[in-house]
């Protein structure tokens, strides 16, 4: 466990290595149209993905040992995602040769829009579900290494800055290629052309996860898109500097929930409704505890953090930094509530209800507030969206008697979260 988690933790912080050293060659324009290309082509992943990659993981991780069953799936994911690709490519030419917006960084955007063979070849949905995903942080962990190789080395004045995201499409290629190779000899797949019946049986059955996607993207990842388009490359590369730290704060989050309390719930969700809603009350309050921590400690570094990688000319970007330090909060909160006790409990249907809201508010908090506070709105916007979901998911649990705020847990979860610490250092 201790070795993967530093694999995990190379990914995330080896980014932040080449920060210092481009920011202050290339600017906060220049980042921001860095960012705003990233965010642009990320809804032609989402479009190529189509919830392939979460159903086959379902369906394969039920029965890994039919060989048959595995060929099959492979076969429709792949052949369905270079089908995409090829529709995604269509639009973002006709997008990006049409608009003069789009057009003006054309470049700059072909560059990144690259990355997408990637995600058609890199089968992550199947390391996964065969539960090989030291593998895949493997994958990750080499694509970063190579970007970073890279990047110091290509990357020598202001008009560099698209080899940025040329560097990160190639390496991302490049593993990909390996990656899908590997696959293929080390779970013995079989590809064959399917047939068009099965591939139209398969975009039928994952159209909701699609949609579920497209609404989570909308009130979760279209921030620096809307203020790319409503806003100024500089405002996209303050807020992109200031949601940075955030950004690497929750996948380390994350990833450590996940270890420690996550599977805990999960576990005792098999077990039954009660036991399960037992183990939630009881993490309730270290969650909670820990998240405001995190939160507390990122308001704190700010200044600090904004000037020491990103210089003087980000210095916009501490306030923005401030304002999203809630974020950890409500990302432990809506992991709990929502992903961890709602899901479980067969509350899929509101779950999407609360979240399809949750975009609603954000494309009109966005549309009300970008004009006027630019970044600073935008992050505001942000938090004020995940308070909403967050409070959501609470009220209708509640409204279903599901009550996670109990303080006679409070005893059960200082002792819960001492033993549970304990047995992490232990392994």
């Amino acid at each position: 466990m201790a070795s993967l988690f530093s694999v995990h933790a190379a990914n995330m912080l080896l980014p932040l290595l080449t920060v210092p050293y481009v920011v202050r060659i290339i600017g906060p324009e220049r980042l921001g149209l860095l960012n705003f290309s990233m965010a642009y082509v990320a809804y032609f992943t989402l479009l190529i993905n189509y919830g392939f990659d979460t159903a086959a993981v379902r369906s394969i991780a039920a029965d890994r040992t039919n060989k048959a069953l595995i060929n099959k799936i492979f076969s429709e994911v792949v052949v369905g995602k270079a089908l995409l690709w090829v529709l995604s490519t269509i639009i973002f030419c006709i997008v990006s040769f049409s608009v003069p917006e789009f057009r003006e960084h054309l470049v700059l955007h072909v560059c990144t829009y690259f990355s997408c063979i990637g995600v058609v070849l890199f089968p992550v949905w199947l390391f996964q579900a065969m539960e090989d995903l030291g593998r895949v942080a493997v994958f990750n962990l080499i694509v970063k290494i190579l970007f970073t190789l890279t990047v110091f080395v290509v990357i020598r004045q202001a008009d560099d800055y698209v080899y940025q995201n040329l560097s990160l499409s190639l390496a991302q290629v490049l593993v990909s290629v390996v990656a899908f190779r590997v696959a293929i000899k080390r779970f013995t797949i079989d590809f064959s052309w399917p047939a068009f019946s099965a591939l139209a049986e398969r975009f039928r059955d994952n159209r909701i996860l699609f949609f579920t996607s497209v609404v989570a993207t909308i009130y979760a990842g279209s921030n620096i898109f809307l203020l790319g388009l409503f806003s100024t490359p500089f405002s996209v590369g303050i807020f992109s500097a200031g949601t940075r730290i955030v950004g690497i704060v929750q996948a380390f989050v994350s990833l450590a929930l996940n270890q420690a309390f996550f599977p805990i719930v999960a576990n005792a969700f098999g077990q039954g409704r009660e036991q399960g809603l037992r183990i939630v009350k009881t993490i309730f309050f270290p969650v909670t505890l820990f998240m405001m921590l995190i939160s507390a400690s990122i308001w704190i570094i700010a200044p600090y953090f904004i000037h020491l990688f990103y210089g003087a000319k980000f210095e916009e970007a501490i306030l923005v930094l401030r304002v999203v330090a809630l974020l950890p909060i409500t990302l432990g909160l809506n992991n709990l509530m929502g992903v961890h006790t709602m899901l479980s409990l067969k509350m899929d249907k509101p779950f999407f209800r609360i979240t399809a809201i949750g975009s609603v508010i954000s494309l009109s908090l966005n549309a009300l507030l970008i004009q006027k506070y630019s970044h600073v709105g935008v992050a505001y916007s942000w938090v004020i969206t995940e308070a909403c979901v967050t409070l959501g998911f609470y009220l209708y649990l509640r409204h279903k008697g599901v009550q996670l705020i109990q303080f006679k847990y409070l005893q059960d979860a200082v002792t819960f979260t001492s033993n549970r610490i304990n047995t992490l250092f232990k392994s």
